[in-house]
């Protein structure tokens, strides 16, 4: 288990996220899934979600573009939203199924303790909405 899905649910799991699974959608693109994520800040802090992290092969090597989202009702519609002129969000429907967003964005990590400031990254996402 030296890279891929399964080592960023291994790195989740060790982080607390023990409930953290694989998930893969019909076309076989892997996701580390997080049930009942609890958002910590911004407009929907103390929502609980279901995150899907789309996760590349050679994780922690690179990381997928965007984050999937299961709530009911969902977070936000679907489309882009701007904040002061910035595009902060541009959601799309998820191969993952019509109860699940795409919210596309660029995420790197550092071979040092990549799902950390995965984690941290996917927090900033929700801070500025």
């Amino acid at each position: 288990m030296n890279c891929g899905v399964e080592l960023l649910v291994a790195h989740l799991h060790e982080l607390g996220h023990t409930d953290a699974s694989v998930l893969r959608d019909a076309n076989s693109q892997a996701y580390a899934l997080i049930p009942g994520f609890e958002i910590p800040a911004g407009t929907f802090a103390g929502r609980k979600i279901d995150l899907a992290i789309q996760t590349q092969p050679d994780y922690p090597r690179s990381m997928g573009s965007s984050i999937h989202i299961r709530a009911t009702p969902h977070l936000v519609p679907f489309g882009q939203a701007l904040k002061n002129g910035v595009l902060i969000r541009n959601v799309i429907a998820s191969g993952l199924g019509t109860d699940w967003q795409y919210w596309s964005y660029r995420f790197t990590v550092h071979p040092a303790n990549p799902a950390l400031e995965l984690l941290a990254q996917i927090n900033g996402v929700f801070r500025q909405n």
